[in-house]
C-alpha cells in the first residue's frame, strides 16, 4: 500500500471515462478503460487517494450510499477546503447558489429557495442565527473548522424539518475519525487588490487519541483578518407612476423616476476568530460519549464615504425617457450630499453539545443528544448615517452597456468647506440575539435478514428564542437639522478623492469633501449650533437646546418596534427501511412520517391607540391619542399549529454502477421570525385614509409537496455522473396584504359614524398591511452533474480532472414586468452553472473554478424605496488555487478569488435601471501549510 500524493494515477476497479468523448462514445469507453494490467502487475494493490480526488471520493461515497437524494462536499484534508469559504464550496453543488457580502459567500439558496427556506444544522443540531430572520450566515464559520457538509434535497422522517429548499448539515472533525496524533498548521497573507493591503490569516489543529484509543481530543483554531475597500454606486430605486418637473407644467407623467445616485467606497476591517473543541470517550465497547464546543467571533467595522445626489421629481428642470418610460437623463436643483455612514456587525456565536451513543445489543442502537447555541450581534446604536449638504444643480445620465450611471455638471464646488450645510444625522442599528436549546432521542433497530431492514423512532424538542432590539437616535432628533438650515463649521470638512473610480465605467465627481461623523455629532449638539438653528427657523431662543436635552441629543436609545419571539417545536418520527431484489436489481425503500407541533409566543412593543380627535380648522387630519402618555406598551400573542410530514424514498440499483432514485414528501418552512412580531404601527391618521402596518403571530408555515427523480452513474471511484428532476407545490406563501381592522376609540370628539374611517360610535377601522398566508406556487427544474478524473490517460495527462454542473429552475410565480401591482413572485429563482478543472500529480495540485449565477429576482419590494422590485444581474466569478509539496509534510500554496474582478450589479424591473454597482475586487493569498 502507498500514499499517492506523489503519483495520483492508478485505481483499483474500473477506470474512468473521458468527458471529452462522453457523448460520442459512451459504449466504447469502458472497453478502452478496462484493459487488463500488464504481466506481473498487482491488480489488487490498494491505493490511498488524497487531495482533490479524496474529496471527490468521499463525496461520491456519501451520495451513493445515502437513503435520500443528497449531495455532499468534503475537505481535501483536515483544515483544507477547496474554497476559503464554506458557502463558496457549497455553490459548487448543483442547485446551490450563494449571495455575497464583502466579496465572501454569506447566504445559500437551494433550487431557487432563499436562505430562510433552508435548515442549517451543525453536526446534526439546530444552530442559532445572528440575523433577524431564520437565514444562516455561513461567513461566521471559518472553512478550516469544517470537515464537510451534506445537502439533503429530499426529505426523510428522521431528518430535521424546516427546509423546503434543503437541509444542510455542516460537520466538524472528530478525533476518533482521525485516530492517533495529528498536528496541522497553516499561515497565509491575504492581498486585497482594491486597497493593495495584506492581512494575516492562520489555522492550527491538534488531535490525539489516548488510552488505547478510548479517549480522544481535538482542538482547532482559526484566525482571519481582511482589510477591504469596495467602490460602489447606489440608487434607492426607480419610483413608478411618477410625475417629474414643476407641478404646474410637468415634463412627463407616469414614468419610472430614479430616486438618487450615490457614489463612494466602503472600507471594512473584518476579523474572524473561530475555535472548535471536541472530546470523545469510549466508555466501553458499547457506549460512546462525544462533546462538541464551538466559539466564533466575527467583527466587521465599516466606514463608508460617499457623495449623494438626490432627484426630487418636482425639481427636475429637464429630462428624457425611453420606451419603458424610464427616466434616462435629467437635470435638477438640489444638494450634493457629503455622506459618512457605517454598517457594522459584531457577532459572537457559541455552541455546545453532548452526545451519547449506546449499542444496547447487536440490533438496537440508542442515541441521546443535548445541545445549546447562542448567536448575538451587538450592533445596536453603533451604526451611523450622517449628511452635510452643498446646494447645487447637477445632471444624471443612465448607464451605458456594462457601466454605471453618470452624475455630471455640478455647478457648486464640492471641495469648498465654506459651503457645507447641516442635514440629517442618525445613530442606529439593531441588537439581535437568538438562543437555541435542543434535545433529541434517536433509536434504530436493525434486522438480521428479510425484507424489513431497519426501524427508527425518535423524539426532538427545539426551543428557540429570538430577541430583536432597535437602538436608534430619537425620531424627534434625527431630523432636527433636516433641510440644510445652517452652515457647518468649515474646519469639520477635509478633502477626499475616489481616485480612478471603478475603472472609469461612468462619469462621476471623484473629488469632494468628507468629515469625522463623531465630530459632526458633537457639533450638532453644541450650544452654538442649537442657537444658529433657532435663528434660521425663527424659533424662540433656547428651543433647539431644550429639544436636545429632552431627547438625550443624538444618542441612540431603544425604540418601540423591538420584539421577542419564543418558538417551541416538539417533533416525533417513525420510519422503516425495506430491502429486496427485483430480478438482478437490488432495491431499497425508506418510508416514514414526522409529526411536528409548534408553539409560538410573540412579544412586542407598540403605541396603544385610545382615541381619534378632530383638529380645529383642519378637516384633513386627526389627532391620535395613545395610552400610557404615548409610551409604547407591551403586547403578547400566542399561536400553535400541527403538521404530519410523510416521506418516501426509493432506490433501485439498476446495475453495479447505476442507481435510480425516487422521492415524495411533504415539508414545511416556518414563517420569518420578524413577521411574527405582534405590533401595529399607525402610519397615516387622516379622514381620507387610516393606514397601519404590523406583524402577524398567527402566520402558518409554508408547506410543500415534493417529488424528485434522479439517476446516478459511478463508473469509477472518483468519476460520477448524475441527473435529477424535481417538482414542488408550495402553499401558504407569506405576502404583504391589506385588510380592514377595527380599533376601539373613546370618540371624545364626537366624530360622526360612517365617514372618515369611523365605522361605529366607538370604532375606527384602519386599512392594515400585514404579512398573511395568501399564495401558492409551483417550482420545477432539473440538475446535471459530472465529476471526472482522467487517470487512464498516459503520463502527466493522468493528473487532470474536472467537476461540472448546471441547474435549471422555473416557476409559475414570476414577476410581471408590465404590472406595478405585482404582490407575489418567487425570489431567488435562477439558473446556475459551475465548472472546475483541476490537476494533481507528483505533489503539484492546481484548480481553476468558474461559477455563474444567472439573473434573478432578489427582492419583490425594494427595501430602500419600498415600491419596485430588485433584480441581480448575471454574475460570473473565477477562483484559482495552486499548491506544491516542497517536503513530505510541508506545502506552499497560492490562491486567487474573483481573479477577473467581476462586479455585482442590481437593477430595477428593467435592466437599464441600475441600482447598485459593487466592486469587491480580486484578492490573492500565498501561504504555507504543514502536517504531522
Amino acid at each position: 500500500m502507498f500514499h499517492d500524493n506523489k503519483a495520483r494515477r492508478v485505481f483499483t476497479g474500473k477506470t474512468g471515462v473521458s468527458l471529452a468523448v462522453l457523448c460520442a462514445a459512451l459504449s466504447a469507453m469502458p472497453a478502452t478503460a478496462q484493459q487488463a494490467p500488464a504481466a506481473g502487475a498487482d491488480a489488487l494493490e490498494e491505493i490511498v487517494v488524497t487531495g482533490i480526488r479524496q474529496s471527490l471520493l468521499a463525496s461520491a461515497e456519501i451520495k451513493r450510499n445515502s437513503s435520500v437524494i443528497l449531495d455532499s462536499i468534503a475537505s481535501e484534508d483536515l483544515g483544507k477546503f477547496p474554497d476559503s469559504n464554506v458557502a463558496e464550496s457549497l455553490q459548487r453543488i448543483p442547485g446551490v447558489s450563494i449571495d455575497r457580502n464583502g466579496g465572501e459567500g454569506q447566504f445559500v439558496t437551494v433550487r431557487g429557495f432563499g436562505p430562510e427556506f433552508n435548515t442549517v444544522l451543525v453536526n446534526g443540531r439546530s444552530f442559532a442565527s445572528d440575523n433577524q430572520g431564520r437565514e444562516f450566515s455561513f461567513d461566521l464559520l471559518a472553512a478550516e473548522l469544517i470537515n464537510g457538509a451534506d445537502i439533503y434535497k429530499s426529505s426523510q422522517a428522521k431528518v430535521q424539518d424546516g427546509g423546503i429548499g434543503a437541509t444542510i448539515n455542516v460537520k466538524t472533525a472528530r478525533p476518533f475519525d482521525i485516530k492517533g496524533f495529528k498536528a496541522i498548521a497553516s499561515v497565509k497573507g491575504m492581498y486585497e487588490d482594491n486597497n493593495e493591503k495584506v492581512s494575516p490569516q492562520g489555522f492550527a489543529l491538534l488531535s490525539g487519541t489516548f488510552n488505547e484509543d478510548k479517549i480522544g481530543a481535538l482542538l482547532a483554531v482559526s484566525y482571519q483578518k481582511r482589510d477591504t475597500l469596495t467602490p460602489f454606486t447606489a440608487n434607492r430605486g426607480y419610483i413608478p407612476g411618477s410625475t417629474v418637473g414643476p407641478v404646474d407644467r410637468p415634463l412627463f407623467t407616469n414614468v419610472y423616476a430614479p430616486r438618487n445616485q450615490d457614489v463612494g467606497q466602503e472600507a471594512q476591517d473584518r476579523e474572524r476568530i473561530g475555535v472548535n473543541l471536541t472530546t470523545q470517550l469510549q466508555a466501553n465497547d458499547d457506549l460512546l460519549f462525544t462533546f462538541d464546543g464551538l466559539y466564533n467571533k466575527f467583527d466587521v467595522n465599516s466606514h463608508t464615504t460617499s457623495l449623494g445626489s438626490w432627484f426630487e421629481p418636482s425639481s427636475y428642470t429637464a429630462a428624457q425617457i425611453d420606451s419603458n418610460r424610464t427616466v434616462t437623463s435629467l437635470t435638477t436643483n438640489g444638494n450634493g450630499d457629503l455622506i459618512v455612514s457605517s454598517t457594522n456587525r459584531f457577532v459572537t456565536t457559541q455552541a455546545a453539545g453532548l452526545n451519547a451513543e449506546w449499542n444496547a445489543n447487536d440490533a438496537l442502537t440508542i442515541k441521546a443528544d443535548a445541545s445549546w447555541s447562542n448567536a448575538k450581534n451587538d450592533a445596536g446604536g453603533k451604526n451611523v448615517f450622517t449628511v452635510i449638504g452643498i446646494p447645487s444643480s447637477y445632471g444624471f445620465r443612465q448607464a451605458e452597456g456594462g457601466g454605471f450611471p453618470s452624475i455630471v455638471n455640478y455647478t457648486s464646488s464640492l471641495v469648498n468647506p465654506a459651503l457645507g450645510r447641516t442635514h440629517i444625522a442618525i445613530r442606529e442599528g439593531n441588537d439581535e440575539e437568538e438562543e437555541v436549546f435542543e434535545y433529541k432521542l434517536d433509536t434504530e433497530w436493525k434486522s438480521d435478514g428479510g425484507a424489513l431492514d431497519a426501524v427508527r423512532f425518535g423524539l426532538v424538542n427545539t426551543n428557540r428564542e429570538k430577541n430583536s432590539t432597535q437602538v436608534r437616535t430619537d425620531p424627534n432628533t434625527l431630523c432636527l437639522y433636516c433641510g440644510y438650515p445652517t452652515l457647518v463649521d468649515p474646519s469639520l470638512l477635509k478633502p477626499f478623492s475616489l481616485g480612478s473610480f471603478l475603472g472609469n465605467k461612468g462619469t462621476v465627481p471623484v473629488n469632494f469633501m468628507t468629515y469625522d461623523a463623531e465630530a459632526y455629532f458633537r457639533f450638532l449638539e453644541s450650544a452654538n449650533s442649537a442657537a444658529a438653528l433657532d435663528r434660521a427657523q425663527n424659533l424662540p431662543a433656547g428651543t433647539t437646546a431644550a429639544r436636545l436635552r429632552g431627547t438625550n441629543g443624538f444618542a441612540a436609545t431603544e425604540q418601540p418596534n423591538s420584539f421577542s419571539i419564543e418558538e417551541n417545536v416538539y417533533a416525533g418520527y417513525f420510519d422503516a427501511d425495506f430491502r429486496g431484489d427485483l430480478g438482478e436489481m437490488p432495491w431499497f425503500v425508506n418510508v416514514g412520517v414526522r409529526y411536528v407541533h409548534t408553539e409560538v409566543k410573540a412579544f412586542g412593543r407598540q403605541l396603544a391607540l385610545t382615541d381619534l380627535l378632530p383638529v380645529a380648522g383642519d378637516p384633513t387630519i386627526y389627532t391620535a391619542v395613545f395610552a400610557n402618555n404615548g409610551v409604547p406598551v407591551e403586547t403578547k400573542q400566542n399561536a400553535s399549529y400541527d403538521y404530519l410530514l410523510p416521506s418516501l424514498n426509493v432506490r433501485v440499483d439498476v446495475s453495479e454502477d447505476v442507481i435510480a432514485r425516487f422521492s415524495a414528501s411533504r415539508t414545511l418552512t416556518r414563517p420569518q421570525i420578524s413577521d411574527l412580531a405582534p405590533r401595529t404601527n399607525f402610519d397615516t391618521i387622516r379622514p381620507a385614509g387610516l393606514d397601519a402596518s404590523g406583524g402577524n403571530p398567527a402566520l402558518k408555515p409554508y408547506t410543500s409537496d415534493n417529488f424528485d427523480l434522479s439517476f446516478e452513474w459511478y463508473p469509477t471511484r472518483t468519476t460520477s455522473l448524475s441527473a435529477a428532476a424535481f417538482y414542488k407545490r408550495v402553499n401558504n406563501f407569506v405576502v404583504q396584504t391589506r385588510s380592514a381592522e377595527a380599533f376601539r376609540i373613546a370618540n371624545a370628539g364626537g366624530l360622526r359614524s360612517g365617514s372618515g374611517g369611523i365605522t361605529g360610535p366607538n370604532e375606527a377601522t384602519f386599512n392594515v398591511r400585514r404579512p398573511r398566508n395568501a399564495e401558492s406556487a409551483n417550482v420545477h427544474g432539473f440538475e446535471l452533474n459530472v465529476n471526472h478524473t482522467m487517470d487512464y490517460l498516459p503520463g502527466l495527462l493522468a493528473g487532470f480532472g474536472l467537476q461540472a454542473n448546471a441547474t435549471f429552475v422555473d416557476s409559475n410565480a414570476t414577476f410581471d414586468l408590465a404590472s406595478t401591482n405585482t404582490s407575489f413572485a418567487l425570489e431567488g429563482l435562477g439558473d446556475s452553472q459551475n465548472l472546475t478543472v483541476f490537476y494533481e500529480m507528483d505533489g503539484l495540485s492546481a484548480r481553476v473554478a468558474y461559477n455563474r449565477r444567472e439573473r434573478f429576482l432578489e427582492s419583490l419590494v425594494n427595501p430602500n424605496a419600498g415600491s419596485d422590485p430588485v433584480y441581480r444581474r448575471t454574475y460570473d466569478q473565477v477562483d484559482a488555487r495552486v499548491s506544491y509539496d516542497v517536503l513530505e509534510n510541508v506545502q506552499v500554496f497560492a490562491e486567487g478569488t474573483n481573479i477577473l474582478g467581476n462586479e455585482n450589479i442590481t437593477t430595477g424591473r428593467f435592466d437599464n435601471q441600475i441600482l447598485n454597482y459593487i466592486d469587491s475586487g480580486a484578492r490573492y493569498a500565498i501561504g504555507v501549510r504543514s502536517e504531522f
